[in-house]
């Protein structure tokens, strides 16, 4: 069962955080995965946990995937999802972001890649 916990966030990071999620929302990756570029910058620069700043490079890691689902992109898809997966199990809840429903959704446009049968910016990031 997930367990992991996270530190919380200073009032900047938090902003880069929830401003990635809702430009993420808007299905807008590219943006989003820059917002979480800046805060994931941030966890290193403050020297966080390595599980924190791996758990913000898989979110920038699931907007990546997710362009390469809208742009068809199936190699682009199964590689992101191969990086992302293992920095995202084993958590549960992270910062108010529900991270373990999170991969069970985005692991169905992993394994749609090639079919296309899902619209990646109807993917929300679950809330906790």
């Amino acid at each position: 069962m997930p367990s992991n916990t996270a530190q919380p966030l200073s009032e900047e990071e938090a902003m880069l955080l929830e401003e990635g999620a809702g430009l993420f929302d808007d299905g807008r990756f590219w943006h989003a995965h820059e917002s979480w570029e800046d805060l994931w910058n941030d966890l290193k620069r403050r020297t966080a946990p390595d599980k924190e700043i791996l758990l913000v490079q898989g979110l920038i890691q699931t907007a990546a995937m997710l362009l390469h689902h809208e742009r068809k992109n199936e190699v682009g898809v199964r590689k992101q999802w191969a990086k992302l997966q293992p920095k995202l199990d084993g958590w549960a809840i992270a910062w108010g972001l529900d991270i373990a429903q999170h991969v069970e959704v985005i692991q169905t446009y992993a394994a749609d890649a090639g079919e296309w049968n899902l619209i990646a910016n109807e993917h929300r990031l679950p809330r906790a």
